[in-house]
């Protein structure tokens, strides 16, 4: 995938700064399983769910829908992560040496954990509105690589049209890219623009969950009322 972009000096030149190509691919490889993991095991969990025939049993459970999606998937998600990003430790201490190689894996480790807490919220309010729409297909086929284009992990967001760049801005996706990426643009990351990030994805994860925790009750009501088959 890499061979188009051209070389690496290509590569530096068309975006603008002094990246290391192999570093940015690798945290946006990582945000991108990360990503399409939480959409698929929260969000299509509706959809696995209706497909096998169990949704109405799901729904009528005592607890809520959302609480079960999200905390069943929690600790997978942390444990599968934390196998993804280390897998590409040695490459890190190949490239950038031991210490820096570590760093930048614990920072990728950082990103992938705080920017699931927004992107559960967003992949909830995906839950409820199969729930109230009653959708059958698989539409994250789709919705999927049109949200990471959106969020910057195949090219920079800085380069999209500005329409895009707009849409890209209330993506919690768009954050941990860019926050995954610091490792890249950076030889030692610097905390002013970590902690910024992790700022804005910890709002976003206030306003995501308590909408998600909002709406996906209300889903849930109309799929009793309406049937859920």
């Amino acid at each position: 995938m890499g061979f188009l972009f051209g070389s690496p000096s290509t590569f530096k030149k068309n975006i603008g700064l002094n990246i290391d190509p192999i570093a940015y691919f690798i945290a946006s490889t990582v945000v991108m399983m990360a990503s399409i993991s939480v959409m698929w095991e929260v969000g299509g969990n509706v959809l696995f769910l209706r497909w096998l025939g169990a949704l109405p049993y799901v729904i009528v459970a005592p607890h809520r829908m959302s609480i079960i999606l999200v905390l069943s998937y929690v600790p997978r998600y942390l444990f599968y992560t934390f196998i993804q990003v280390v897998e590409f430790l040695p490459l890190l201490v190949l490239l950038e040496g031991v210490t820096a190689g570590i760093i930048k894996t614990l920072i990728m480790l950082l990103a992938v954990t705080v920017g699931m807490l927004p992107l559960l919220g967003f992949s909830a309010l995906f839950a409820s509105l199969l729930l109230i729409i009653k959708e059958e297909s698989n539409v994250l086929n789709w919705l999927n690589p049109i949200i990471l284009i959106f969020s910057g992990a195949l090219y920079p967001t800085s380069l999209m049209p500005y329409w895009m760049w707009l849409i890209s801005r209330v993506l919690p996706t768009t954050y941990t890219v860019e926050l995954a990426r610091t490792i890249a643009l950076i030889g030692s990351p610097e905390l002013a623009p970590i902690m910024f990030l992790i700022g804005i994805l910890m709002g976003l994860a206030v306003v995501y969950n308590i909408l998600s925790y909002m709406l996906i009750g209300a889903g849930e009501k109309s799929a009793m009322k309406r049937g859920i088959i």
